[in-house]
């Protein structure tokens, strides 16, 4: 025999999310990695926990602009509430964007605008353009970020 081929051939059966009736055959050496590789990533999803259905309302999120050391800071997008306390520097009380801190700040970031008038979620009359903008700041915040909740309509 081979010593390349597997001497106690074992077959199991993937998770339905990859196939339903996807069958391999792996040797026992194989069969101990993807255990171990499986409970990793249980191990990783029990800690990172499911995720979150957390509801304010805008009032509600105003609360949470930083001016309150012992609270996170968040900030909406598109009405999904981002934690950005690690930015603290960006979003904090005397930060260069803590104009958008506690609040819904889709349509100011679209215009790239730190008006108070723009800081809001109404996306009406925006451009292609601006919308573009948007999704490339969204990307970013979720990659950053993580989203905690959303904005009560």
């Amino acid at each position: 025999m081979d010593s390349h081929l597997p001497s106690e051939p074992r077959a199991f059966l993937l998770s339905p999310a990859l196939s339903a009736n996807a069958r391999f055959t792996i040797n026992k050496k194989e069969e101990q990695k993807e255990k171990k590789t499986s409970s990793l990533f249980l191990l990783f999803r029990s800690r990172a926990g499911p995720r979150s259905e957390m509801e304010l309302t805008a009032q509600q999120l105003r609360g949470f602009d930083g001016s309150d050391a012992s609270k996170p800071i968040y900030v909406a997008i598109r009405g999904a509430i981002y934690d950005v306390s690690s930015g603290k520097g960006f979003y904090g009380p005397g930060g260069p964007y803590a104009v958008f801190a506690g609040r819904e700040a889709s349509r100011a970031l679209a215009k790239m605008s730190k008006s108070e008038d723009d800081v809001c979620g109404d996306l009406d009359g925006l451009s292609d353009k601006e919308l573009g903008v948007l999704a490339d700041w969204e990307n970013k915040f979720q990659a950053k970020y993580p989203v905690v909740g959303r904005l009560a309509s």
